[in-house]
């Protein structure tokens, strides 16, 4: 024969108020979390970025212009493993050249303000989307 003793249990309104907090919690984490991740996969695309310019600095030293430079001749597909961002020489004339790093799946639509980094060989930094060159290059 079982006693019953005085020890008590949670109540299901106690439950459910735990559970309203947590998703409450959840609610307003998951957008900043999504935020975080954005932004540190747009900072591995500019450290990609700048690589990939250094590397074609490197190919104008041996080749005097930029003109047949791909991602490939330069050795920079590497930079491109695990990022969520297609680099991509735009224009390679003989003393200049333009490369971007261009968005692409849940990149694509998280990074909307940004969209594609764009690089000159004069270091000038732009973008493809409507938000702020200064911030999204931070």
């Amino acid at each position: 024969m079982f006693v019953l003793s005085n020890q008590r249990g949670f109540t299901l309104i106690e439950l459910m108020l735990a559970l309203a907090i947590s998703a409450i919690l959840i609610a307003v984490s998951y957008p900043i979390y999504t935020d975080y991740q954005a932004h540190a996969e747009r900072d591995r695309a500019i450290v990609a970025l700048m690589q990939l310019s250094a590397r074609l600095e490197n190919y104008f030293s041996d080749n005097g212009s930029y003109v047949d430079a791909t991602i490939h001749n330069c050795h920079a597909v590497h930079l491109m493993d695990g990022l969520h961002y297609r680099l991509k020489i735009t224009s390679a004339t003989d003393s200049s050249y333009e490369i971007q790093a261009v968005p692409f799946g849940i990149q694509k639509t998280r990074d909307t303000h940004c969209g594609a980094l764009i690089l000159t060989d004069t270091n000038v930094r732009g973008i493809s989307g409507d938000g702020d060159v200064a911030q999204c290059w931070m």
